[in-house]
């Protein structure tokens, strides 16, 4: 499955790429047809990996409310990722997630694909409630949120929880 916005491409993971990534295995994501620059994958989508591929498992591949990866369309290199923590709950929740190396920072990058995942995820009726997460000195994520219409639900010592109003 892909998306696609003025400069990237996001693409969901399969299990091939997915075992790359747990490898950490450059050749490999290379031999797949993407480019990196070694920052990715980032340590969160490393220890992540595990989940994402039970989830590609049981729903016998993507139904997208999983791992994508941001990927710039001029040269194919993985600036980042961004994807949902499983399919849409009982009351229709999903929660977002979203990081891009640190090379690709400050650069509008993550707020495109964000915003494009935001769409997606709103053309589906079993969607009624994102939601989203971040540290509280994480600024970048903070910002992102905000800009795309993201309210405070509530905050602990050392998470703020989001919601979008769909």
């Amino acid at each position: 499955m892909q998306l696609e916005t003025n400069r990237l491409l996001l693409q969901t993971l399969d299990l091939q790429l997915i075992e790359a990534a747990a490898k950490r295995d450059t050749l490999a994501i290379e031999a797949l047809g993407y480019k990196t620059n070694g920052e990715w994958p980032g340590q969160d989508f490393y220890e992540a990996s595990p989940y994402f591929r039970e989830l590609l498992m049981k729903n016998n591949g993507t139904r997208g409310f999983d791992s994508w990866i941001m990927v710039l369309k001029d040269t194919r290199e993985i600036i980042g990722g961004i994807g949902f923590l499983g399919d849409p709950g009982p009351e229709g929740t999903v929660e977002i997630g979203f990081a891009t190396n640190e090379s690709h920072r400050r650069q509008g990058y993550c707020l495109e694909a964000t915003e494009q995942s935001l769409n997606w995820a709103e053309n589906h009726p079993e969607v009624r409630r994102i939601t989203a997460r971040c540290e509280l000195e994480n600024n970048g994520s903070k910002n992102i949120l905000t800009k795309l219409g993201f309210k405070v639900d509530r905050t602990d010592e050392e998470i703020i929880y989001w919601s979008y109003p769909k």
